[in-house]
């Protein structure tokens, strides 16, 4: 429980846990134990970008994820994608601001708060990490990074590594591979300046596990799976499901002392992303359309029973170019900031179809009409610009006791595309200005002891690029969805009033409120066979809550630790469906446990280290009808290790064991397709809704992991 002073709700890891937990997991299992964060795995191992978070109910679309100055995750759709930001090994630090995010951070969808992330600074010295790890289901890591401390006296050092992971699913067929390689270079000079520049690349080919019902759940638990073998006809052969991204992200956060009580934060960046998902469909032959024109005659491998299996290929890249910077000016008790935040997105998305053969591979050549024109339901190009501007200024009185801040941020954000599908409207175009004003105000009773509290604003725009674009059904050629410009921007306004406490005991507690409007909830469906992501729009809602944290600073070598959410969220109105109202006013918000909790113990002595840590989920709703839900759950983890001490060259040689889901629970660990109601309900005015049935997320099982880490 690092010391936080900032005068809002945060939580953090350091250095010194992130080393002792798995080193294959990834940054949103590093913040677990954070009060007010739910982590939902698919994967025990941490592997696969199928994990999510939600803090105080609000998922990851909501929370602005800044990477080594730099916005992370995808930049649309708002998905974290955490295993392509950094190995373990090389995180130094990990924060979460609950309710609200820094002013300058160049994100704007931060109403859930705001992760940070930053990588270890390259070593004074030259030398060498290597670590070696295995475990269950077949898992191996190899990391190996390299230091090149001063070179000369020039204040200029660097490290660069490269990693390897593999494993096989937990759970049914396929296999995972991870390649990545992160480097850092910084300048340090004169007595506040520093320069430096990230480098991140990560390609990752993943065989998804399969999503499943409360039924399927309860019915066959683990063992509802993909098929290893391929049967003809059947489109649940894994190998229709292995996906394949690739990252690059660039950036160069820097500091300089411009005169006396002058400085300036820069951070230009550059992210590049690349994938394809494809998902098994069946199609038609002679009854495929292009838009709303007719696909022709269509050719296909193999037939079964009419209709032939194929690969619905969700692919996209994107390119997003940005900078981010401000002045700050100090005089006296006032300090000043004064920035800007620029950002260009190019995205081009196809969403295709490949035959499939009589094996079951995907045969990579596009389906064709008869014209030769590539048979798709989506083809698209969207472009984005974001121009922020912030100015905040800050009171310190009564000695530095007394801090009181306000600031004022304004966000224009411009989005525009083209869809290159017969009979869709080719160009749309939007744009919106949003102020955001916000205060905080501290007050240091003494030196270890802090009071603050905070009001703020923020929004969030649609993540999601399809709703803009006209969708059409590739089996009957008539518009299943039209796209719209008028979509609504959520907007919340939030308070929070805190305690922290510093000393041999750390703690900190704290109340909020939000109100939003708008509230958009992040959903994933199929589309034709395509996985694509789409939001519902949920109108006002109202979410209150208490969160507490509390660990104890080494004490005999140990250190226990607890944190706890309350939460209570409700649905402000009733929710549009079809022409009629689901009556949801006065229901609770999905995905909001009332209560979570994590508590733990560490030990170290300086050569045997290990710890132990549980965590529980209250209930949450997978409906806005409330009708459907997960049940609550328990997992515990542990870790057991011993350093050695130093050999000739070797420096303190390290074996540490994980443990993973020590219970080996079957428990569901989040909603991954949130629905509107799962049972037959009678609207306001008295339309008979038929419900639809929810996908979960089923968490992941039991793993065991043994790494051997050696310095040189």
């Amino acid at each position: 429980m690092p010391v936080q002073t900032v005068p809002r709700m945060q939580s953090g890891v350091t250095r010194d846990y992130i080393a002792k937990q798995s080193p294959t997991t990834n940054t949103l299992n590093l913040l677990q134990m954070s009060p007010g964060a739910v982590v939902a795995n698919s994967d025990p191992l941490g592997l696969a970008d199928h994990t999510s978070i939600t803090v105080r109910g609000l998922d990851q679309t909501e929370i602005g994820l800044v990477f080594e100055g730099m916005p992370a995750g995808d930049p649309i759709y708002g998905i974290a994608d955490t295993s392509e930001w950094a190995d373990t090994e090389n995180i130094g630090r990990v924060d979460l601001a609950q309710g609200s995010s820094d002013i300058a951070a160049p994100v704007y969808n931060a109403g859930g708060g705001q992760i940070t992330e930053t990588l270890l600074d390259p070593n004074h010295k030259a030398g060498a990490l290597l670590s070696l790890s295995g475990g269950t289901h077949a898992t191996n890591k190899d990391f190996l990074r390299l230091d090149s401390g001063e070179i000369g006296h020039s204040g200029v050092r660097a490290f660069i590594s490269g990693s390897y992971t593999r494993n096989n699913n937990w759970r049914g067929p396929g296999t995972n591979r991870r390649y990545h390689v992160d480097s850092k270079v910084i300048k340090q000079w004169g007595a506040d300046n520093r320069a430096s520049a990230v480098f991140t690349w990560n390609t990752i080919n993943e065989s998804p596990t399969r999503y499943l019902s409360l039924t399927q759940w309860r019915q066959y638990g683990k063992s509802y799976n993909y098929s290893g073998e391929y049967t003809p006809g059947s489109t649940t052969y894994y190998r229709l499901y292995q996906y394949k991204r690739s990252s690059m992200m660039m950036s160069a956060p820097s500091h300089f002392t411009l005169a006396k009580g002058l400085t300036a934060d820069i951070a230009p960046y550059y992210q590049w992303m690349s994938g394809s998902v494809p998902s098994g469909t069946t199609l038609t032959p002679g009854s495929l359309y292009l838009g709303n024109q007719s696909a022709g005659t269509v050719s296909f491998p193999t037939l079964y029973n009419g209709k032939a299996v194929a690969a619905a290929i969700a692919g996209s890249n994107s390119f997003n170019t940005g900078f981010s910077g401000h002045f700050t000016l100090k005089t006296g008790i006032n300090t000043l900031k004064v920035g800007y935040w620029y950002s260009n997105l190019t995205k081009n998305s196809l969403y295709d179809y490949s035959p499939v053969s009589a094996a079951g591979d995907i045969i990579n050549n596009n389906i064709r009409t008869q014209n030769g024109s590539i048979l798709a339901t989506k083809n698209f190009h969207m472009m984005q610009q974001v121009n922020g501007f912030f100015i905040e200024d800050g009171l310190s009185l009564l000695n530095h006791r007394l801090d009181l801040t306000s600031g004022f941020k304004a966000v224009l954000l411009a989005r525009s595309g083209t869809n290159n599908i017969p009979g869709a409207t080719y160009r749309w175009g939007t744009n919106s200005a949003v102020p955001l004003p916000r205060f905080e105000a501290s007050y240091k009773i003494d030196k270890n002891n802090q009071i603050f509290i905070d009001a703020v604003t923020n929004f969030h725009a649609p993540m999601s690029d399809v709703p803009y674009y006209d969708a059409f059904s590739v089996s009957t050629g008539k518009i299943s969805t039209a796209g719209k410009t008028d979509l609504k921007n959520e907007y919340s306004i939030s308070e929070e009033i805190g305690y922290r406490h510093t000393g041999l005991i750390n703690a900190s507690i704290g109340f909020f409120n939000y109100n939003f409007t708008n509230r958009q909830i992040s959903t994933s469906v199929y589309v034709d066979g395509a996985l694509t992501t789409n939001l519902i729009n949920a109108g006002g809602q109202t979410t209150r809550g208490a969160q507490v944290e509390i660990s104890l600073r080494p004490w005999h070598h140990l250190s226990p630790y607890v944190s706890g959410q309350y939460l209570h969220a409700t649905i402000d109105n009733n929710l549009a469906v079809g022409n009629d109202l689901l009556p949801t006013k006065g229901k609770n918000a999905v995905l909001t446990p009332k209560f979570s909790a994590s508590a733990g113990i560490s030990y170290d002595d300086g050569q045997f280290f290990g710890n132990v840590f549980f965590n529980y989920v209250d209930s949450q709703y997978s409906t806005f009808m409330n009708d459907e839900s997960i049940p609550a759950y328990k997992t515990a983890n542990m870790t057991l290790g011993y350093r050695m001490k130093t050999y000739h060259f070797i420096h303190h040689p390290t074996i540490q064991l994980n443990f993973v889901n020590l219970g080996d629970s079957n428990y569901l660990s989040s909603a991954y397709t949130v629905r509107t109601n799962a049972k037959t309900t009678k609207g306001i005015y008295g339309t008979s809704i038929t419900g639809s049935t929810p996908s979960y997320y089923l968490g992941g099982g039991f793993a065991a992991v043994t790494s051997i880490t050696l310095g040189f």
